[in-house]
Formats: structure tokens, C-alpha cells, sequence
């Protein structure tokens, strides 16, 4: 997910106004991404609205171009025209949502209880911050949501999830159990800690091997001996 949102100097900013772009109803970035596509849909795609919004006008046609290719593998799959309507419902943008939360089953994070920091899920959590310029909202007690779902990890001293969305706990919990019993290792095609611990046996093959042929010779020289002794005594009788 490229960015589209342009990053002006702060000489820009005083020469043109802040744009009047959706918010996203505070639930994140993603849901804010999709009422931006939808406002440039109203305008028949047109290039100015774009520069007048501050909107990078190649990340924009980029969009266009993959939802016109979705529209039409949807289309072949539905094996009919698909039925569109412009703008969404607030139930649409939880749908979304849901699906980026079973989607990015990997790339989940859980809030601190005493502050708005975030803990990822999953193989090898780490503690991150929502992104500054993220629309996620916090609530009259100025914690954000419990659960969200990030897009990336952008790697700083401090760091920070970008591009972010609310989930729900009810969503998340499935997500989770799923998660716990998946094999990590396998999944990566690395070794695990059964193959690891193998492996640090192997060199010690070959000094047990040394041991029993040792044995085996020790047997046959006794066995030797002891013919030898037997067939003395036979010769002296």
C-alpha cells in the first residue's frame, strides 16, 4: 500500500490550506484511504481534485487500475455484472474491517492496559506506537482501541505501526486461537527445535560408530585368544 497522501513543507503549508479530506469516522486509516477513493469517484476521477487535495496523483491511478482489476476478477467469478452503488455504509466499512482482521491474522496488535501503546501478536511480539500522522481516534478517556490491525512496522528509534485499523475483540479471538496451533517452523521452511536438537547429535555419530567397531574387534581378538588357548591344550594332551 503505497502512499498517497503527499507530505508538504511547512512553506506549502502556509500558502495552501489543509485539505478537506474524510477522517475515516475515526476507526483508522484504511476506512480513511477508502472514503478518499470514494470522494475522487464522485468527481469522475478527475486530476485536479487530486492536487487540490494534496493527493499524489500516481498513487491515485495506481489505485483505480487494481480496482478495476478486482472489479473484474469479482466479475467472472460472480459470471455476471456486479452490482455497485456509490458510497458505502457504516455496515460496509465493518465488513472491511473484519476482513483486514482475518486477512492480516499476522499482523495484529493488542493495547497496553495503562497506555496507548501496542503489543504485536503473534511469533515474537514487540511493543510499537501508532504512527503520528494515523486518523485512528481515541475515546473521551484518550485510550485508542483495544485491537487493531497494522498494515506496517516503519523501523525508527521508537517503533511504529502505519497505516492502522480498529478490529474487534469478538474477531480477534478466533484469529488468535487459529494462530497458536499453526507450526511456525513448518509453515517457514525452517528447522525446528526437534530437527535443531538432531542436528546437534549428528557429529556425535560417528564417534559412536567408532565405539561399537572397537567393540566388535575387542570380541573377535577374545574369541581368537580363547581358540588359540583350546587348541594348545588339545596339542598337549
Amino acid at each position: 500500500m503505497g502512499p498517497i497522501l503527499k507530505r508538504c513543507k511547512t512553506e506549502k503549508k502556509r500558502k495552501h490550506p489543509e485539505p478537506n479530506l474524510p477522517d475515516g469516522f475515526g476507526l483508522g486509516d484504511h476506512i480513511q484511504l477508502l472514503q478518499i477513493f470514494e470522494c475522487w469517484d464522485q468527481t469522475d476521477y478527475d486530476i485536479g481534485w487530486c492536487k487540490d487535495n494534496g493527493l499524489q496523483v500516481r498513487g491515485m491511478l495506481f489505485v483505480r487500475d487494481v480496482r478495476k482489476q478486482l472489479s473484474q476478477i469479482m466479475q467472472k467469478i460472480a459470471k455476471g455484472p456486479l452490482d455497485r452503488r456509490r458510497g458505502e455504509s457504516r455496515q460496509d466499512y465493518r465488513n472491511l474491517r473484519k476482513a483486514l482482521c482475518v486477512g492480516y491474522a499476522n499482523q495484529l496488535a493488542e493495547r497496553k492496559m495503562h497506555h496507548n501503546g501496542y503489543r504485536t501478536l503473534g511469533f515474537q511480539g514487540q511493543v510499537v506506537q501508532v504512527h503520528p500522522s494515523s486518523v485512528l481516534k481515541a475515546d473521551d478517556l484518550g485510550k485508542f482501541p483495544d485491537y487493531v490491525v497494522y498494515h506496517e512496522l516503519i523501523a525508527t528509534p521508537r517503533p511504529y505501526m502505519r497505516n492502522v485499523c480498529s478490529v474487534e475483540m469478538r474477531w480477534v479471538v478466533p484469529v488468535i486461537n487459529k494462530l497458536k496451533t499453526l507450526d511456525v517452523y513448518k509453515l517457514s521452511g525452517g528447522t525446528g527445535p526437534v530437527e535443531e536438537e538432531n542436528e546437534r547429535n549428528i557429529p556425535d555419530l560417528p564417534k559412536k560408530n567408532v565405539e561399537v567397531t572397537a567393540g566388535v574387534d575387542d570380541s573377535e581378538s577374545r574369541i581368537q585368544a580363547a581358540r588359540e588357548r583350546f587348541l594348545a591344550r588339545k596339542g598337549k594332551k
